[in-house]
């Protein structure tokens, strides 16, 4: 093992732990800092250990099996560089979108309503549940689409991911249809009117599901390869650098479709809604 591997290792996930530690800490004993909204006193029927366990600690074990694939096919730099990365891109994404809404720079959009550990008002199962599910698609489009080109293999997998969370999504937002629990809400509450919805979810979250995966798949694809040239200090430097532009391009791209296209010739549009029992 390298010993910038090792560095870099050492920084990176203690930079993520004191994140995580400092978010879990507000988010449960001064919510009023996010104002986290309170829901079912304030989140879920079960409790919190019982939360942790089920979301937390499954997606660990799904992230750790995937982490020791990687480790073994690009080594420990790379296998780094997609783990953190994603978990890094994918929670500030959200959470962009949570407090924007919340604090009115854009229209209402969502808020998670379960949840152990936090990543500012992300759960850490859906920062990792991302990392999981990014590079299960990614290294999907390259195995049964041997082609050449970035953007192609990058829309590819972001395909993949879409497709997944056509089914994931509606499943997780109704719980109260699939669970024994009836009034149990679901895993985070969507809070947009007015806009264009397939299976009762905006149709903003799949493309948003589309650009975080297809951005970062071509981020990672891109900037590892140039670490003869650069040596590993200063990718790293570069494709940790680039994510804040890649977080401005969604923001940007994302704020634009809504509100110049579907708020205008789609509100209230909802196809294939989930019929209520």
């Amino acid at each position: 093992m390298e010993k910038f591997d090792k560095l870099f290792g050492w920084i990176i996930f203690t930079i993520l732990g004191v994140c995580i530690g400092i978010s879990t800490f507000i988010h449960w004993v001064t919510p009023e800092i996010f104002q986290v909204p309170a829901v079912m006193g304030p989140y879920f029927s079960e409790s919190p250990i019982l939360e942790l366990i089920l979301t937390d600690f499954g997606a660990s074990i799904a992230a750790l099996l995937i982490f020791y694939y990687s480790f073994h096919k690009f080594g420990l730099w790379k296998s780094m560089l997609f783990l953190t990365g994603s978990f890094i891109f994918t929670g500030l994404e959200e959470a962009m979108w949570i407090f924007s809404g919340r604090f009115g720079l854009v229209f209402p959009t969502y808020f998670f309503a379960k949840g152990g550990l936090w990543f500012f008002e992300v759960p850490f199962y859906t920062c990792i549940g991302w990392y999981v599910i990014a590079f299960g698609c990614v290294f999907l489009a390259e195995k049964l689409f041997p082609i050449r080109g970035y953007l192609a293999y990058a829309g590819i997998g972001a395909l993949l991911a879409v497709n997944y969370d056509l089914w994931a999504d509606p499943v997780n937002v109704n719980l109260n249809l699939v669970t024994a629990i009836p009034t149990d809400v679901g895993m985070w509450v969507w809070e947009m009117q007015n806009t264009l919805k397939i299976f009762g979810i905006p149709l903003m979250n799949f493309i948003g599901w589309f650009l975080v995966v297809f951005l970062f798949a071509i981020l990672w694809k891109v900037v590892p390869r140039r670490v003869d040239e650069w040596g590993k200090r200063k990718a790293t430097l570069v494709f940790y650098g680039i994510i804040p532009l890649l977080l401005g391009t969604c923001l940007a791209v994302l704020s634009a479709i809504e509100i110049l296209i579907i708020q205008n010739f789609f509100t209230n549009v909802n196809i294939l809604p989930i019929p209520v029992i």
